[in-house]
């Protein structure tokens, strides 16, 4: 599984020291109704559905990845976490989260998850947090829709979502372990430029740039 002790320490610490996932609950927020019953998938460590469900909102927030809902369930004492896997059949749900997890341009994935609900809000990174010059997908969200405005049945907005979300880290080595295991070796000296000293320890910079769609069955 993608989640380890590792993984989980340093998302922990960046999320303990930003505003990003209050900054996208709120942004996603507006897209939302309380009567809503909310299915999430892919919900990692669960801290956008920790905030939606302290805000008063009907969610169910799953993953395949049971070290990371147990961490969910362990920071957030909320009992909102299950296991599912996403390739399965899904329960029905008025809202579909999709944060920054999965791709519906592939494998059938929109036609399947726009079976047992009414709505999908996707959001997708262009990660390109540091720099232009190191941007990975930073097209993927005009790709996905042109995409998605092909597709038959549906009715899709966007809305661009910017939020700082730098990390913290110890050390230079826990930097430079950091960079390898999420971006690759051949990266540590492309990042390793933006780190930054802080009186706790380093900072990498990070601002998420991402798209929020919505897509919404068509009414016959």
């Amino acid at each position: 599984m993608w989640w380890d002790e590792e993984r989980i320490r340093w998302y922990r610490k960046a999320a303990e020291g930003s505003g990003f996932h209050r900054d996208l609950a709120t942004a996603i927020e507006k897209h939302l109704d309380k009567n809503d019953r909310i299915l999430e998938l892919g919900c990692g460590l669960g801290y956008v559905s920790q905030i939606l469900a302290e805000d008063g909102y009907r969610i169910t927030a799953t993953d395949n990845d049971k070290a990371a809902l147990a961490e969910a369930e362990k920071h957030s004492g909320f009992e909102i976490f299950s296991y599912l896997d996403a390739t399965e059949n899904l329960p029905e749900s008025d809202v579909l989260l999709l944060l920054f997890f999965g791709r519906l341009t592939e494998n059938g994935n929109l036609e399947r998850y726009m079976r047992n609900t009414q709505r999908i809000i996707y959001v997708i990174s262009e990660h390109r947090g540091q720099s232009d010059n190191l941007r990975k997908r930073a097209n993927e969200p005009e790709e996905t829709l042109k995409w998605l405005e092909w597709q038959r049945g549906i009715r899709v907005k966007h809305y661009p979502f910017s939020s700082p979300f730098p990390q913290p880290l110890s050390s230079r080595e826990d930097a430079k372990r950091y960079i390898s295991r999420m971006y690759g070796n051949d990266k540590i000296e492309k990042y390793m430029a933006y780190l930054k000293k802080t009186k706790e320890g380093f900072l990498l910079p990070n601002m998420k740039h991402s798209t929020i769609f919505t897509i919404d069955k068509e009414e016959k």
